[in-house]
């Protein structure tokens, strides 16, 4: 008993003619008669007969009547929710998740209660993979992907800091690349990962070889050693903002501006543009594509 057979029924009844019926659904009348006769056969019982001026119900008909009123208006009503709501599949770093998309998802979402979305924790190939399979709608990246199908669009950069203890006898003050020493490290990511080799790069150029004693998975974990004293780190400045404001750490810009952590947003040609996140609490804007 399809939606389709159902809306025929109440168009007939409606108009009390097959013809003037078909008429009005923009259908042949065979077409009508067909279903007529499909929807019968389901119910086991004739819905119509034969009058001088066209059909009336049957007793069957008219005891149908409102239940196929009532299940027509629920699905019209299901339909319009359903296309009402933007849902979409997300992926995204691990540092991403953690710090920059609840806040996202949850100002567009308090704007828009009917916003769905999935979310998972990407590696940057896992990204690249998602978005090609039709996996993901859009995948939020630490570095630029190079592929013909895929677009990117750059987000406001997170400036990367060096980042101490209180107690840290840089904290009041950077003495200078010059008397780096053997300051002990504690790093996020391997030195294969994108965020990592920026990192490394930048210190090369200015002389310094690290001494990394970790290499962590987790922005909190890394947080955590230094601020049991354990080593220095440079982290994004996005997500050391709650440690700085209670004091827990410090951080100096030590490269005045020049270091930056990059975040793009990726997805297939095809998307449909959609403005889905707008102004954030930083400023920022986000262009989402979705389908």
């Amino acid at each position: 008993m399809d939606k389709e057979s159902l809306e025929v029924f109440l168009t007939i009844a409606h108009h009390g003619s097959i013809n003037r019926a078909a008429q009005a659904l923009f259908l042949a009348q065979s077409t009508l008669t067909h279903r007529l006769k499909q929807l019968e056969r389901q119910i086991g019982s004739p819905l119509f007969v034969r009058t001088a001026s066209g059909v009336s119900l049957t007793g069957e008909g008219r005891r149908l009547l409102p239940i196929a009123a009532n299940i027509v208006e629920q699905m019209r009503s299901f339909m319009e929710q359903k296309e009402q709501v933007k849902s979409m599949t997300i992926v995204a770093g691990k540092a991403f998740v953690a710090y920059e998309l609840p806040r996202l998802i949850g100002e567009y979402r308090q704007a828009n209660p009917g916003f769905t979305c999935y979310v998972r924790s990407t590696l940057y190939e896992e990204s690249l993979s998602a978005l090609l399979t039709g996996t993901a709608d859009i995948a939020f990246l630490g570095s630029e992907m190079y592929h013909p199908h895929i677009h990117q669009e750059f987000l406001p950069s997170d400036r990367i800091l060096l980042v101490m203890a209180p107690e840290h006898p840089w904290a009041s003050r950077f003495p200078g690349f010059a008397s780096w020493g053997a300051q002990e490290m504690i790093l996020f990511g391997n030195h294969t990962a994108p965020y990592r080799q920026r990192i490394d790069h930048f210190l090369a150029r200015n002389g310094v070889f690290p001494n990394v004693i970790m290499e962590l998975d987790s922005f909190s974990a890394v947080k955590k050693m230094v601020e049991r004293q354990l080593g220095i780190t440079m982290l994004p400045e996005r997500t050391i903002l709650r440690e700085l404001a209670e004091g827990r750490l410090v951080a100096h810009d030590i490269a005045e501006g020049t270091l930056q952590r990059p975040t793009l947003i990726a997805y297939l040609h095809q998307k449909k543009r959609t403005k889905l996140f707008s102004n954030s609490s930083n400023g920022s804007k986000m262009l989402i594509d979705a389908k």
